[in-house]
C-alpha cells in the first residue's frame, strides 16, 4: 500500500478520534453571513497598498465559511490591487472548529485538528468562488512579518476555487504579528478573488513521522483476528 498524504491523515484521524474543537484561525473577508452584497470584514482582513475597496460576489462553498460574500479587483491605481489577512498566534484565539481529518480540498489535504495559538508550524490557505474569468494574471500571495517574508507563491486562480488552497507552511512564533498579502497581477475589473484566509497548526516533521508510525501499528493491531 502507498501512504499517500490522505492515508496519513486517515490514520491521523483513527488515532485522535472525533476531534471537532476549535483548531483553526478563519480569516472572513465577510463575517455577516449573508450573500447579499454589502460585507462585513474580520477585523483582521484590510486593503493594502493604495486600495480601498472591492467588489461583491458570489459566496464560496468552502468548508468552514459561513456563507458571506465573496470580493474580487478593487480600486487600486499606483500600486496593485492588494488584499490583507492578519495574524497573531497566541493573541488571535482558534475560531474555526474542523474535525480531524476534514477533507479541505481534493489534492489530500485534511484537518490535524490541533490548537493553534503556539509557536510551531502552521499551513496557510486562501479560498475564493470557482472561477475562469480572473484577468489580472497571476495572483501572488506573500506571509510576511517585521524580520522579512517567510514565503511567496504566484498563482492562476482561474478553475480553481471553492475548497482550500494550500499556499504554504512556515514557523510561527507566538504573539508575532504575521501578515498574507494577496497582490493582483495588474489591476483589472476582475483582477483576482477571494472569500477567506485560514491559519492551521500542524505536527513538527518529526511528529508526524513518530505519529505516522505510531497509527500503523494501531492499524496492525485493529486488523489482527484471534
Amino acid at each position: 500500500m502507498k501512504w499517500t498524504p490522505i492515508a496519513v491523515s486517515l490514520c491521523l484521524a483513527i488515532m485522535a478520534g472525533p476531534n471537532v474543537a476549535n483548531a483553526a484561525f478563519l480569516i472572513e473577508i465577510d463575517t455577516d453571513g449573508a450573500d447579499d452584497g454589502p460585507f462585513t470584514p474580520s477585523p483582521n482582513f484590510s486593503f493594502g497598498g493604495d486600495t480601498t475597496t472591492a467588489s461583491s460576489s458570489i459566496a464560496s462553498p468552502t468548508v468552514g465559511l459561513t456563507g458571506g460574500d465573496s470580493i474580487f479587483g478593487g480600486d487600486g491605481v499606483n500600486d496593485p490591487d492588494t488584499y490583507l489577512y492578519r495574524y497573531a498566534p497566541g493573541v488571535d484565539a482558534d475560531n474555526l472548529a474542523l474535525a480531524t481529518g476534514t477533507a479541505l480540498n481534493d489534492d489530500g489535504d485534511f484537518a490535524f485538528g490541533l490548537t493553534g495559538g503556539v509557536s510551531g508550524a502552521y499551513r496557510v490557505y486562501a479560498t475564493w468562488p470557482e472561477t475562469t474569468n480572473v484577468s489580472g494574471g497571476d495572483t501572488t500571495f506573500t506571509l510576511s512579518e517585521v524580520g522579512g517574508d517567510l514565503f511567496s507563491v504566484s498563482l492562476d486562480q482561474n478553475n480553481t476555487g471553492g475548497e482550500w488552497i494550500l499556499l504554504g507552511e512556515a514557523n510561527l512564533s507566538a504573539g508575532v504579528v504575521y501578515t498574507l498579502a494577496q497582490t493582483a497581477g495588474s489591476n483589472t475589473f476582475v483582477s483576482m478573488r477571494a472569500s477567506a484566509a485560514m491559519f492551521e497548526r500542524v505536527p513538527e516533521p518529526t511528529s508526524v513521522a513518530l505519529t505516522f508510525g505510531a497509527a500503523i501499528g494501531l492499524l496492525g493491531l485493529r486488523g489482527r483476528t484471534h
